[in-house]
Formats: structure tokens, sequence, C-alpha cells
């Protein structure tokens, strides 16, 4: 049960230092984080992106965490009252340029164990290059087409992708594992 809930620190990731009582009756403080959530936002998307031929569509793009480039699934924030879908679609066309025939929410998953912060899992389908890239100044997201028996490689290399919770889920829904 959450007893107290005190601000941390505020940046991107904002974390806030939640006191709880445990099932056992003892009071345990931990810290708990997500992007920016005092400006409303709460959750995000991750998409999996398949052209019409059965490519993936992924960015490569530099990560601070790791301090390097990594193969990531195209995804970013839900806009505070945005449907996930709706912001799927825009992360899309966003990072990669692409744009989608369809595209559906098939989960979502915590960003982590000690995150408030959902991470929403949706397959896009038929996608094609005839958007524009819009970055953040923070990105440089350069778009990989990868073949699914390519995409399952870089998941299976050590530190090669983050994200990879999603993109197992979007493989099991797509029927790709």
């Amino acid at each position: 049960m959450l007893l107290e809930e005190k601000p941390g620190y505020d940046g991107f990731l904002t974390v806030k230092r939640r006191r709880y009582r445990l099932p056992d009756g003892r009071e345990v403080d931990w810290d708990v984080f997500g992007p920016e959530l005092d400006a409303g936002f709460s959750s995000g998307v991750t998409v999996l992106p398949l052209t019409p031929e059965g490519r993936i569509v992924t960015v490569r793009m530099f990560r601070a965490g790791p301090d390097q480039v990594v193969t990531n699934l195209p995804g970013g924030l839900v806009d505070p009252g945005e449907e996930p879908a709706d912001g799927g679609r825009r992360e899309l066309e966003e990072e990669t340029g692409y744009t989608c025939e369809s595209i559906e929410v098939v989960g979502w998953i915590w960003a982590a164990s000690s995150s408030v912060f959902r991470k929403y899992v949706a397959i896009a389908r038929g996608c094609r290059p005839d958007g524009q890239q819009h970055l953040d100044e923070t990105e440089d997201c350069v778009p990989v087409e990868l073949t699914v028996e390519e995409f399952r490689a870089e998941l299976r290399t050590p530190g090669q992708m983050t994200g990879t919770d999603a993109a197992y889920i979007a493989l099991d829904h797509a029927d790709l594992l």
C-alpha cells in the first residue's frame, strides 16, 4: 500500500520517492520513475512496423545509457490526451519517415519494475517511406529495414538492441517468433 510520495529528481526522467507498507507490514522506500510525470506524460508506445514485403522498419540511434548506437523499434511518449495508437502512428513517422495503413495496440508493459510508466506495444502494417522525419534535438534516428531473420538475430545479440521486451511481445502478436 502506498503511504507517501515525495519529489526526487525532476528532469526528462522524473524520480519520486515512495513509501510503501508491504503485505508483511514492513514499511520501505522505493524510487519510482517515468518521463516528465509532472508534465502529464504517463505512457509511451513502441511500434513494430511491417512493410508490405514483410520487412521490419527499425531505427539505429545513439542511446545515452549504453553509450553507443543501438537498434530500436520506433516509439516514444504518448502525448497527454492522445490515444496510444495515434501516438504510435505519429512516432513512426517522426522517427522513420514511414507511414502505415493500419496500426493496432496489442498490449502494454511496465517500462521497468520501478516505473509508473506504461509502454504500449503496437503493430503497424503497410508501412511505406512516404512521410517525413521530424526528429527531436536529441534524436539521430536512421531508419533501417530488416528481414524478420535479421531482426531476430539483432534481438539475440547482447547489447545490440534496446526495448527487447516490447519487440518480443510485438513479434509474438504478429506470429513472427
